[in-house]
């Protein structure tokens, strides 16, 4: 018994040490990123950081100009060019570039987005008995593998008794279940914008930039899963995405 907990302490200090490692390296990185700000502002309106242009302006901060662009008339473009495809095909260099493990990426379906429920609706006891059966049902199929019976059951259940941010996160899960990440960000933004402590919700949030190669976002994510409320799988997922994270971080401190 007493060699029993010995190895236990030995493996709860060993975890709470590699933790603390992962969260110094996050720091530092953290630190090298915003030095580059301070001497690259136009960095910050790259693509790939409109995350922490929304965060600092959430919080009132005062960012820079907008960088100006050659302007483009639209004849100049080739017939059937639409605006994303400059952005596409920088990220497409860039990642070929970088040398990024492009394995498991896939392209994000274009499925018109999925009812998010009325927060204005007034929400009789029916209502909450009807939703809780209809969320049964949804976990039911999940459980036997029918995806995308398991996103109805859940649909019925968010418009029936939206506000429920466990009804996203469990959605967004189906969605991911069914290779639909665009889906799944919805869900699991509207699931934070109601439960800022939903670590399900990141944690799927997290995934879903992992499938669409939002590497960076895909960390920031699913570190904040772990973070919230420990979990194996999203510390697997966390891993996965570890090395091309560490490639783009030293990329941007360069």
């Amino acid at each position: 018994m007493v060699g029993r907990c010995l190895r236990h302490d030995v493996e709860r200090d060993k975890y709470r040490t590699n933790k603390q490692e992962e969260m110094d390296t996050e720091v530092e990185l953290l630190r090298q990123f915003v030095n580059i700000c301070k001497s690259k502002p136009a960095i910050l309106y790259e693509p790939k950081f409109k995350f922490y242009r929304d965060y600092l302006e959430s919080l009132g901060a005062k960012l820079p100009a907008v960088p100006t662009q050659p302007s483009e008339t639209k004849s100049s473009r080739p017939a059937g060019c639409d605006e994303e495809s400059p952005i596409s095909e920088e990220k497409v260099e860039l990642e070929e570039k970088l040398e990024l493990d492009m394995s498991g990426v896939i392209k994000g379906e274009e499925d018109e987005p999925l009812p998010m429920g009325d927060n204005d609706k007034e929400i009789t006891e029916e209502d909450m008995e009807k939703a809780t059966e209809q969320r049964m049902l949804a976990v039911k199929e999940f459980n036997e593998g029918n995806f995308e019976k398991a996103v109805v059951h859940f649909t019925n259940a968010i418009e029936l008794n939206p506000g429920l941010a466990v009804l996203h996160a469990k959605r967004a899960n189906a969605l991911l279940k069914l290779n639909k990440p665009n889906g799944a960000i919805r869900d699991c933004d509207k699931a934070i914008s109601l439960n800022a402590d939903s670590a399900q919700s990141y944690k799927f949030r997290g995934r879903a930039h992992r499938l669409l190669g939002n590497f960076v976002e895909a960390h920031r994510d699913l570190a904040m899963a772990c973070k919230l409320d420990y979990d194996d799988e999203a510390n697997v997922w966390l891993k996965e995405v570890e090395p091309n994270h560490i490639i783009i971080m030293r990329y941007a401190t360069k």
